[in-house]
């Protein structure tokens, strides 16, 4: 529980150092730009207690973890492939091991 405001923070194995506010919603842009690189409409949001994933014609999924964000995009679009291009890790140069933490939880793609 978060000492400030008082939200059930759930542990998260792709935030080895402990999650923030900052983390998630960086983690959110991450999930956001690989799912758009995978070409589908599903958009995830960081939040300060976890991830909201909207998919098209659907209310949003509220999510705890980066798990359970690619459980929700996964059931939507089953065909989804997640590819760090060059861009995202040029992108992300200073969170690679968010960024790198996040993909090999979506269980799909091989690291470089």
């Amino acid at each position: 529980m978060c000492g400030a405001c008082g939200r059930t923070v759930v542990a998260d194995p792709v935030f080895p150092d402990g999650r923030s506010t900052r983390g998630n919603l960086i983690a959110g842009q991450v999930l956001d730009a690989l799912c758009a690189v995978a070409g589908n409409r599903i958009r995830v949001t960081g939040r300060p207690e976890g991830f909201t994933v909207a998919l098209p014609g659907r209310r949003p999924v509220p999510c705890a973890t980066v798990a359970e964000v690619w459980s929700a995009v996964f059931a939507a679009a089953p065909a989804t492939a997640i590819t760090p291009t060059a861009e995202l890790e040029a992108r992300y140069r200073t969170e690679i091991r968010l960024l790198r933490a996040i993909i090999t939880a979506s269980g799909t793609a091989p690291l470089p």
